[in-house]
C-alpha cells in the first residue's frame, strides 16, 4: 500500500469487467479533490498486477468477474500487497451477496452495493457513501493475509479461563471491520450442542446481513439466523442483530430487536447488546469483542466485567483493525486477549468442565 503525504489524494484502483460501470465509478468520484483514480482493471488478473505496480491506496473491486473473480484477486493481493479493498457488489441477496462476504473473508475491508441505475438519485446517493468509504479505508493500516490459514494465539498450553466454579448462560459478541473472518474462526470450532445462546452485533453495510448469515451458516454447526423483533435466546443458536435495530436481551432470555435509536454512531450497537446482557445475566455472561474500527462494544464489555462476567477480546496480532479491542483493553474491560480460534478452544473447555462434574467425572 502506498503512503500518501498528508493532504495528498487517495490513490484509487478501480476493478470491474464492465466498462460502463467503470465509467459510472469515474463519474461518482470525479471532482473530489481527495480521491484520484490511478488505474482501471477489467479482470482479476489485471487487478493483481496493477496492485503491485501502481501501489494504490485503496482498491474498489467487483465481485463477479470472468476468469479470476474478486474473491481470488483479493486473496492474491492481500497475501502480498496489503491494500485496503472495498468489494463492490451488484446484488445484496443470493449467491453474489455470499460471494461478497467471501471477499471480506479473503481480506477485503468493506463491502457496498452498486447503484441501481434505474432509480432516480441512486448514483448521487451511492457516490456520497462510496467517497466516504474510500476515505475511511485509506486510513486503515491493513496487514497481509496468509491465505487459508487460521491464526491461533501464541500461548504456552491451553488458554487460561475463569475459575472452575463459574457457570455461564449466554455469550455476546461484537465485531466490525474484519469481523466475518473472526466470527467464522470462532464459531466453526464450537460444537453443535453448545449449551447456551450466542448473540452477535456485526457492523456491515446495509443490505448484506442476510448474505452474511447465509455465508456464516456454511461455517458452523450452530443454528444461525437474524433475530426477530420479539425472539428468544435458546441454546445452540446464534442470533444476529437485524439491520437498523438494536439487539437487546432481557432476563429469562427474551430478545428484543425493536429500537431504532443509534447508540453513538451505531445501529445496531455492540455496546447496547453487551450492556443489556450484563443486566440480564450478570456474572453468568461471557462477552467477546472482535476486530473493528472505533470503540463500539468497549463500554458494554466493561459492563459485563463489572457485573462479574468473563470478557475476551481479540489480540492485536490477529485483528484486521485493533481499534475496538484496544479501547476495551484501555478501559480495563478485558479478562483475556487471544485469537478467535483460541477463544473457541477456551469456550469448549469452559462448557465441558461443568458437564464432567455433573456426570461424575466422565471423560
Amino acid at each position: 500500500m502506498s503512503t500518501p503525504a498528508p493532504g495528498d489524494p487517495v490513490r484509487l484502483l478501480v476493478v470491474d469487467d464492465s466498462p460502463s460501470i467503470r465509467a459510472v465509478i469515474r463519474a461518482m468520484v470525479e471532482g473530489d479533490a481527495g480521491i484520484r483514480i490511478v488505474g482501471e482493471a477489467g479482470t482479476g488478473w489485471e487487478a493483481v498486477e496493477m496492485a503491485r505496480t501502481l501501489r494504490p491506496g485503496v482498491i474498489l473491486m467487483d465481485v463477479q468477474m470472468p476468469g479470476m473473480d474478486g474473491i481470488e484477486a483479493t486473496g492474491r493481493i492481500m497475501a502480498t500487497e496489503a491494500v485496503p479493498i472495498i468489494a463492490f457488489s451488484a446484488f445484496t441477496l443470493g449467491g453474489e451477496a455470499k460471494a461478497s462476504i467471501e471477499m471480506l473473508a479473503a481480506g477485503a475491508l468493506d463491502v457496498m452495493a452498486k447503484p441501481d441505475l434505474g432509480r432516480t438519485g441512486a448514483v448521487s446517493d451511492c457516490s456520497r457513501v462510496l467517497r466516504k468509504k474510500i476515505r475511511s479505508a485509506s486510513t486503515v493500516a491493513v496487514v497481509r493475509h496468509l491465505r487459508r490459514t487460521v491464526a491461533v494465539s501464541r500461548e504456552r498450553g491451553a488458554p487460561a479461563g475463569p475459575s472452575d466454579g463459574m457457570r455461564f448462560e449466554a455469550l455476546g459478541v461484537g465485531a466490525s471491520t474484519g469481523g466475518p473472518t473472526a466470527l467464522r474462526d470462532l464459531f466453526s470450532r464450537l460444537p453443535a450442542d453448545f449449551p447456551f445462546p450466542i448473540l452477535v452485533v456485526q457492523h456491515i453495510t446495509a443490505g448484506f446481513t442476510a448474505g452474511f448469515v447465509e455465508w456464516l451458516r456454511q461455517h458452523t454447526p450452530l443454528d444461525v439466523r437474524v433475530a426477530n423483533e420479539e425472539d428468544r435466546a435458546v441454546p445452540g443458536s446464534i442470533l444476529i442483530a437485524p439491520e437498523g435495530r438494536q439487539l437487546e436481551v432481557l432476563s429469562g432470555g427474551a430478545v428484543r430487536a425493536i429500537s431504532r435509536k443509534p447508540r453513538g454512531m451505531h445501529l445496531p450497537s455492540a455496546d447496547t447488546l453487551l450492556s443489556s446482557m450484563a443486566s440480564a445475566y450478570g456474572r453468568k455472561c461471557i462477552g467477546v469483542l472482535l476486530t473493528g474500527m472505533g470503540s463500539d462494544g468497549a463500554e458494554g464489555l466493561l459492563d459485563i466485567r463489572r457485573a462479574g462476567g468473563f470478557t475476551l477480546a481479540q489480540d492485536e496480532e490477529t485483528c484486521v483493525v485493533f481499534g475496538m479491542p484496544r479501547e476495551a483493553v484501555r478501559r480495563g474491560a478485558v479478562n483475556k486477549s487471544m485469537a478467535p480460534a483460541s477463544m473457541a478452544e477456551l469456550l469448549r473447555r469452559m462448557v465441558e468442565r461443568p458437564a464432567r462434574r455433573e456426570g461424575g467425572g466422565r471423560a
